[in-house]
């Protein structure tokens, strides 16, 4: 049977159920009447248009997508596709999320492979659209059916399958990073800062301090070599495009350095460390600054006061730490970081910091966590990190004071049985803890 009649019979029958004239019909559909019947009653019928099906959709008072597997038939008439017509059907789709129509329509195109640059620029145009996640079938069609391993086209589908996919699941992006990784280096340059950003806070998360170095290195030669090509173009054109970064290019070059800080002072190599802040400190030097790149100059200038007051807790410096709690009065964002800062200084050199339990209550105890800990999905990973990495220097802190604090073990019961990740070990590791405090306190010493 001719698919095309299939769809053209459809409509007449359930016009004709309704019993719409066709002169009505036009008028309901906002269809005009001569196409209207050249679409229905022609010899040869007039192809339907995905808008005119829509619209006979509407008036016939049929769900969005009525007819689409139909027509999706029709246009892969004698085997052969009809791009134009396969095209304005995957928008729709798109829009309706029919991921089934969609990866059926994508599977009879891609039994020819000339099709692939057709699915991928698709994907590539409608990426910045509200809809976005529904692309997700394009870019794994193009990854399956690209020969070319060394192919841009397949980095950057393997890259938006990474992005769209990831989730609150930090288990599943960790997974996901280590497929993508691979294909970083094929990226263009705009796209591969990103990844080198992400793939490092990633790393974090598993303080995977090795891989976290190799990115943030990857992430400095990078943007020595973008930064020099951008001014080079801001010198030569009369109307300059800067790159089409998710963040100002200055945002990569400050946190290259700041992960090589972070992995030198996890590793208790401050002295070293140290050296590093001056290279995000003060960042007034860093040309084609706009609005949004000096907000940031400002930001890693409180970043550099923030980690140089680290050094001096880590090293035992307690003279510092009045100066260090006004710093986080004065930066309400600093406070998370800060106090695990303190916490950790405290229980390497046997400091009491007791009234800071209750002082800062707000900030150890927020009243939903998960909410704060995914209120941004670009720092999903180190907004968790950081908050179990603080609730274990609270309760080693607490064991080596013998004090038992039901707060911590709740926030962290909480955080046990809705985060099932990699760094859910940490958590059980203040559990642990909290064993030995019950002990202690049930014994009465």
């Amino acid at each position: 049977m001719n698919h095309r009649i299939t769809v053209r019979d459809e409509l007449e029958k359930e016009i004709a159920a309704q019993g719409h004239s066709l002169s009505h019909f036009s008028k309901i559909s906002g269809i005009n009447r001569g196409i209207l019947s050249a679409t229905l009653n022609g010899n040869p019928p007039k192809p339907i248009s995905i808008k005119q099906l829509d619209q006979m959709t509407h008036a016939l008072e049929k769900e969005e997508g009525w007819l689409y597997e139909q027509f999706m038939n029709e246009c892969f008439e004698d085997g052969k596709a009809n791009w134009r017509r396969v095209r304005s059907l995957l928008v729709r789709c798109v829009e309706l999320e029919l991921i089934n129509i969609i990866e059926s329509a994508l599977y009879r195109l891609l039994e020819n492979l000339i099709y692939i640059k057709y699915v991928f620029d698709f994907a590539e145009e409608l990426f910045n659209s509200k809809n976005r996640e529904n692309l997700l079938p394009f870019y794994k069609c193009v990854v399956i059916h690209e020969r070319d391993f060394h192919s841009e086209r397949l980095a950057i589908s393997q890259y938006r399958i990474f992005r769209l996919s990831m989730s609150n699941d930090l288990e599943n992006n960790f997974r996901l990073s280590m497929i993508f990784a691979p294909f970083r280096n094929y990226l263009p340059d705009y796209m591969l800062l990103d990844a080198l950003l992400i793939l490092a806070n990633i790393s974090y998360t598993i303080h995977d301090w090795k891989t976290v170095k190799q990115y943030a290195d990857e992430l400095i030669y990078l943007t020595n070599i973008v930064y020099k090509r951008e001014n080079l173009k801001r010198d030569k054109q009369k109307t300059y495009m800067p790159l089409n970064t998710e963040r100002p290019l200055v945002v990569y070059y400050a946190k290259s350095h700041l992960f090589n800080f972070i992995v030198l002072h996890r590793e208790c190599n401050y002295k070293e460390a140290e050296k590093y802040i001056e290279h995000f400190a003060d960042l007034s030097w860093f040309e084609g600054l706009d609005e949004a790149g000096l907000l940031e100059v400002e930001r890693f200038k409180i970043y550099g006061l923030a980690n140089k007051y680290t050094i001096k807790m880590l090293l035992g410096e307690k003279e510092y730490l009045k100066n260090y709690i006004n710093f986080m009065n004065k930066y309400p964002d600093e406070q998370l970081v800060s106090l695990y800062i303190i916490f950790k200084s405290s229980n390497l050199h046997d400091w009491n910091v007791d009234y800071l339990l209750n002082e800062y209550n707000f900030v150890l105890y927020p009243a939903d966590i998960m909410t704060v800990v995914f209120s941004d999905s670009y720092y999903i990973d180190v907004r968790l990190s950081q908050y179990i990495n603080l609730y274990y220097e609270i309760a080693l802190y607490q064991c080596n004071k013998g004090k038992y604090d039901d707060k911590l073990e709740k926030i962290l019961l909480a955080l046990e049985s809705t985060v099932t990740k990699y760094n859910k070990s940490r958590i059980l590791d203040c559990l642990e803890l909290f064993k030995k405090l019950r002990l202690i306190s049930k014994n009465g010493n």
